[in-house]
């Protein structure tokens, strides 16, 4: 068999998505109602009083009341769309609990590198869109129910973008670094851990998190920084300096991240129908 066929790649995607459409749809409809009971907690019940405060402070100073409340609600999108990106990482092979489910994917006719995409493309990127549909849907309908009842229009899915500045790049590059690392790392525990990989693979995570600070800690890291910064009292401006150490770091971690994704493909590729109790070994 050929290592990766295109044709018969998309037949066996589009498969895979219409015997997994039903919890799709429950799982998008799940994380809409999330978010929609969020953003309704965050304008509605926190800020109750909306016509009483217009009638006492006057519309103005109660729009940028409620811009910081609708704010709160972005802040917490954000924090849902982290942890269904790092659940959707720990479920890449959910349809593997059983015996019989773990014998019809590893003997489906198809290469084992299609077999590993589609379980990403399922997975990963496609929790990646519901996530952000899901945002952007409860969004729309609390804006719809705000226009509805005679409040002023705020669209919170649009913060996140608005103060982007690509001035400082490496400050994007640091949090992109940091940001894919977690995910490399539920990846790998999704691969590795057979039951309750979200569980298994944080606690993992935190205990070699702690381990590996009491390591760091007997060592002297005098003289050692990344960046630095000086404060313009002319300009008022705030200019932060990149030593070589961050670029070291930054890369250091992208090579990691590689890293884990390709051990997560080679452990999936050692997975057998009968393996460990508790590992994909």
């Amino acid at each position: 068999m050929k290592q990766f066929n295109f044709n018969r790649f998309t037949q066996a995607l589009r498969c895979h998505l219409m015997v997994s459409r039903k919890s799709i749809v429950t799982l998008f409809g799940i994380g809409t109602l999330i978010m929609l009971m969020a953003d309704l907690f965050f304008t509605r019940i926190s800020f109750h009083d909306y016509d009483e405060r217009v009638a006492q402070w006057g519309l103005q100073e109660v729009i940028e009341t409620y811009q910081r409340d609708v704010e709160a609600s972005s802040v917490f999108a954000a924090f849902f769309f982290c942890i269904a990106m790092l659940i959707g990482a720990s479920m890449l092979f959910r349809q593997m609990k059983t015996t019989p489910q773990r014998s019809a994917f590893l003997t489906w006719p198809v290469s084992n590198l299609e077999k590993y995409v589609i379980a990403v493309l399922h997975h990963v990127v496609l929790m990646f869109l519901m996530a952000f549909a899901a945002i952007i849907l409860a969004d729309a309908l609390r804006v719809l129910l705000d226009w509805s009842t005679g409040r002023v229009v705020i669209w919170s899915f649009t913060m996140p973008f608005k103060n982007i500045s690509w001035a400082e790049w490496q400050q994007y590059w640091m949090f992109l670094t940091w940001m894919f690392y977690f995910h490399s790392l539920f990846i790998v525990g999704g691969t590795l851990f057979r039951r309750q990989q979200f569980l298994l693979t944080s606690m993992t995570i935190v205990v070699v998190s702690i381990l590996l600070m009491m390591l760091l800690n007997q060592f002297s890291w005098d003289g050692f920084e990344m960046t630095t910064g000086t404060w313009d009292e002319k300009t008022l401006t705030y200019t932060r300096i990149y030593y070589p150490a961050f670029y070291i770091v930054c890369i250091a971690g992208d090579l990691l991240i590689a890293f884990h994704y390709w051990a997560s493909y080679k452990l999936f590729c050692r997975m057998q129908v009968i393996n460990n109790k508790w590992l994909n070994v």
